[in-house]
């Protein structure tokens, strides 16, 4: 494994190499992996091992800084043998990102004796944050808090206290030590189960001033880190970045689905319970139009999603321009629509699956029940971003995340 000190002679081509080669491990450990509902400490330190937590980590504090697309095709890879494990190797990733936009003295603190720590966490604003001299005062629970076993810091999102006395609260964000809090291990669902998303909880908790940041500082694309690192790849909004390294999981359980059916169905012959017993698989018509059908889903979902990465790269980084509420809906309606599109062909491969496939061990169930887990995260609601993006092209206010 190379060490840490290979990363000056990285380059984006490498990562994805690195990240590749450790898709056997993913793919043997998956099975284990959901029924521990956590994915092994053994891949968080290889991952951490290859460099791969630093792709966007600020290079002042020994990281990459390179795009969100090859986040995106470590993801594709990781998510092609099991999506839990991309969803929080993803998070953990992009999470550096979310930590160089606040304030110079927080990245220091989390980074400067330490650059391997990690941070997850949970979005949804929630518990108490009170204001108190030099910071705040947190309590409550966090759910669906991705990783936070693996973390050294988490990332939980609360209502900050106003600023004034008519002033309404303020979405945001706050970063706490794995020693501040407490973790529920009352993660069990359907799909992702090997996410580890528990409950973090949190009582009295202080966090110093310079451990926050608001929603709007992170839409805004001039948020205090990047104030200080003036690097471009920190004027992102928050949402037309992060929410890639958890929607693109979907498109790699269709990759991964597909192949592993198509393999499969080359070999399997019917067992006919009444009739046809020894018929291949691979001469059924249906079969082949489910799995053209799938083929198609796979390449439009791709085809979508790196045209819009590469149009968002080229304004951001290529010309150091802050995104307009269009571009930041495209974004929104890709990260969707490229989940749809997973689903279709998901829902094609199933519908040929059979008997065999319904065990848990089989690849193609737990991909179909990821994608879906995946589906019904709040940020991909597709009826939600249909709308507001069909409210924006009428001319109104586009009402939900982006």
């Amino acid at each position: 494994m190379p060490g840490t000190s290979n990363f000056n002679e990285c380059t984006p081509g490498l990562m994805i190499e690195r990240a590749r080669g450790l898709v056997p491990l993913i793919r043997e450990q998956a099975f284990e992996a959901e029924t521990n509902r956590n994915i092994s400490e053994e891949i968080i330190k290889k991952i951490r091992e290859q460099g791969l937590f630093r792709l966007l980590q600020p290079k002042r504090f020994g990281g990459l800084e390179y795009d969100i697309t090859t986040v995106v095709r470590c993801c594709l890879e990781w998510s092609s043998a099991d999506a839990s494990a991309a969803w929080v190797a993803g998070l953990g990733i992009v999470h550096q990102w979310l930590v160089a936009l606040f304030p110079i003295k927080c990245q220091e603190e989390i980074w400067g004796d330490n650059t391997d720590a990690i941070t997850f966490g949970s979005y949804a604003p929630s518990g108490t944050c009170k204001g108190v001299e030099n910071g705040f005062k947190i309590s409550g629970t966090w759910s669906y808090a991705s990783g936070c076993t693996h973390g050294d810091w988490a990332l939980l999102g609360t209502l900050l206290p106003a600023e004034g006395a008519n002033e309404p609260l303020r979405p945001g964000f706050v970063i706490i030590p794995a020693t501040d809090y407490t973790i529920d291990t009352c993660w069990n669902p359907m799909g992702l189960a090997a996410t580890g998303s528990h409950n973090v909880i949190c009582e009295d908790v202080f966090v110093p001033e310079h451990r926050h940041i608001t929603f709007e500082q992170l839409a805004s694309g001039n948020a205090p880190g990047y104030q200080v690192l003036q690097s471009p790849l920190y004027r992102y909004p928050m949402l037309s970045l992060v929410a890639y390294s958890i929607s693109t999981p979907a498109v790699g359980c269709l990759e991964g689905a597909l192949r592993s059916f198509v393999q499969q169905t080359t070999l399997r012959e019917t067992r006919g319970a009444v009739i046809g017993g020894g018929a291949k698989m691979a001469e059924y018509q249906s079969v082949q139009m489910r799995i053209g059908n799938a083929a198609g889903a796979l390449k439009a979902a791709k085809a979508m999603l790196f045209e819009q990465l590469e149009e968002t790269r080229q304004k951001v980084l290529g010309r150091g321009e802050t995104l307009t509420v269009r571009e930041r809906l495209d974004n929104r309606l890709t990260q969707s629509y490229i989940i749809h599109l997973s689903l279709q062909g998901l829902e094609a491969l199933w519908g040929a699956a059979g008997g065999a496939g319904i065990h848990r061990t089989e690849h193609l169930q737990r991909a179909w029940r990821d994608a879906h887990a995946i589906s019904h995260h709040v940020s991909f609601n597709w009826d939600a971003i249909m709308s507001m993006h069909g409210q924006y092209l009428l001319g109104l206010e586009p009402k939900g995340q982006y």
